[in-house]
């Protein structure tokens, strides 16, 4: 019996960066928690921009947020996975000299810090994703941040930027993975939406035969494999579809939606 349910959302529910999603998935999603079945918004999306999403229901859900570093409730955050301060700000000066083409914003467990307020890349995770995103005049000058997240932005070819100087510098020193042909998310060491389904697993006595997931893109790989049962939607990437047991039609055919409707 499924107890856990835990899904991505970009590129899984809805289209990547937007706050519409089909009214029917919070009445089917309220349902299921009325059954005792636990529902996890599972994303590399900053915590306010999932409860704006899922509104209806936001308070009755749990949260692992940016890429899977924070974990929590409504009321409290659970586990967070932190960053140094060398590395991401290592980070930020390699993108700054090296990658004129692309743009980097860091996240907090509250709020996100970028550079230029004017960018194309602000104004969508503002705008679109409804972040809470700050404007600050010298990345490298912020002190006392509790960063768990750095991210590299380009608007079509993200992954292909990073590959050669990016990636080869930082793959050994944080978990990086793609998310989106216009995102690579870098994280601590352990972090990623595969240890933080676990941790919820464990805090919540389930099993992963219990657990239910939903993905389409490299950063959900690890939580499609732990769970007993799992789904790519299938606009997913290749190696997504191999990593889980199962594929559903993709996010614009509303596939999660006719899964959860089945645990009814």
């Amino acid at each position: 019996m499924i107890k856990l349910i835990a899904s991505d959302i970009d590129g899984t529910l809805v289209k990547d960066g937007t706050l519409a999603i089909d009214g029917e998935y919070m009445e089917v999603i309220g349902r299921l928690i009325d059954k005792g079945i636990v529902f996890v918004a599972c994303s590399g999306r900053q915590y306010r921009s999932e409860r704006k999403l899922f509104a209806p229901v936001a308070d009755r859900l749990l949260y692992i947020s940016d890429g899977g570093t924070v974990v929590r409730t409504p009321k409290e955050i659970l586990k967070v996975d932190t960053l140094p301060d060398k590395i991401w700000k290592g980070m930020c000066s390699m993108v700054r000299e090296n990658m004129p083409s692309c743009d980097y914003f860091i996240s907090t467990p509250e709020r996100c810090f970028a550079e230029d307020g004017g960018s194309q890349m602000f104004h969508w995770l503002r705008d679109s994703y409804g972040y809470d995103i700050h404007e600050v005049p010298e990345m490298l000058k912020l002190e006392g941040q509790q960063v768990n997240k750095f991210a590299v932005y380009h608007p079509n070819a993200c992954e292909e930027m990073c590959a050669p100087l990016f990636t080869p510098t930082w793959k050994d020193k944080t978990v990086m993975a793609a998310a989106g042909k216009e995102w690579m998310d870098c994280t601590a060491p352990g972090s990623g939406k595969g240890p933080s389904v676990a941790f919820l697993q464990e805090y919540l006595g389930i099993s992963p035969d219990e657990t239910c997931t939903f993905g389409d893109n490299l950063n959900d790989i690890e939580m499609l494999q732990n769970a007993g049962l799992s789904y790519a939607v299938s606009n997913s990437r290749p190696e997504v579809r191999a990593a889980a047991k199962n594929t559903c039609p993709p996010y614009w055919e509303n596939g999660v939606l006719q899964i959860l409707r089945s645990f009814l």
